[in-house]
């Protein structure tokens, strides 16, 4: 299908004013959307409430791969994609209120458990249903103060709390459940909004802020990764030497996408095997927070 052709079923995203939500297109070779899934083999994703996708109105191309990604594993029949234009002066800007408009939707629906999701996923080959019924029981195990479970992510520190659930501070934002106290920090912080603590390491986009969040959980192994496919969020150009950092290496890479899909799996087992020491941080952290309370 040609870049600028829009998807089937969703030709009202044409209108070059507004942003538009749209359910996924009907696929008649879908066994999900034909209701012909071979019992006991079908993918049961239930336990959401609701799940979106972010896609550019401009992204015909990724809008089109990742519908034929939400058929192959059920999610056709529970996703309704958000198509916002892009932002005319940062795409980091315009990301942060996508992700921030689809929450809003979901806090006004009263949805308690939201998938979100960017138009580069890419689900594990070999999903099956018995890991989204693990997934339904670690999600339904969080600690009543959780604010977003990763699908798929880049750990910069985690520890594990349960076999397959981790404690985690993550960059990426491309498969995340959230609860309604992340919709609820969401529709308090547009971008902008003075005082949020961001992990610079990471950026300065939203996920830098995701990164710095108390109550951020993700499933072990991940089962979401992300394409290839060029970012609209970032613009390429090289920084000078004297500029150049070690979060350059990745943000303002033209392999950004590459090193991203490639290694995302690789850097979970780095920083889950380096998990004690991680632990033992976040120990010393809060015994010296609490220590320098107490000495007020």
């Amino acid at each position: 299908m040609a870049e600028n052709t829009p998807m089937p079923g969703a030709e009202d995203t044409n209108d070059t004013e507004t942003a538009v939500f749209h359910p996924c297109p009907p696929d008649p070779s879908c066994p999900y959307c034909t209701g012909s899934v071979p019992e006991g083999q079908a993918l049961d994703w239930s336990f959401l409430d609701g799940a979106y996708c972010i896609s550019l109105k401009s992204r015909e191309d990724r809008a089109t791969n990742v519908a034929a990604e939400f058929h192959r594993v059920g999610l056709c029949q529970h996703v309704m994609f958000y198509r916002p234009l892009k932002h005319p002066v940062k795409g980091i800007i315009g990301s942060w209120e996508s992700h921030r408009a689809v929450c809003e939707d979901a806090r006004q629906r009263g949805h308690e458990k939201t998938l979100i999701m960017e138009d580069d996923v890419l689900f594990s080959s070999n999903l099956r249903p018995s890991k989204l019924r693990s997934i339904r029981r670690a999600v339904a195990g969080l600690p009543p103060d959780w604010m977003l479970f990763f699908l798929g992510h880049w750990p910069v520190w985690a520890y594990p709390v349960k076999h397959n659930v981790l404690r985690t501070g993550s960059a990426c934002a491309h498969a995340y459940i959230v609860s309604p106290r992340l919709t609820r920090w969401l529709h308090d912080h547009p971008w902008g909004t003075p005082g949020i603590k961001k992990l610079r390491l990471v950026g300065k986009a939203l996920d830098s802020a995701y990164a710095e969040l108390p109550g951020a959980y993700a499933i072990f192994p991940m089962i979401a990764t992300q394409s290839v496919s060029k970012s609209d969020n970032f613009n390429f150009r090289p920084k000078e030497k004297s500029q150049r950092k070690l979060k350059h290496l990745v943000t303002h890479s033209r392999h950004r996408e590459l090193l991203l899909s490639k290694l995302m799996r690789p850097a979970e087992m780095i920083v889950v095997s380096l998990s004690p020491f991680f632990f033992a941080a976040r120990v010393y952290k809060h015994f010296r927070s609490r220590t320098g309370r107490s000495s007020r």
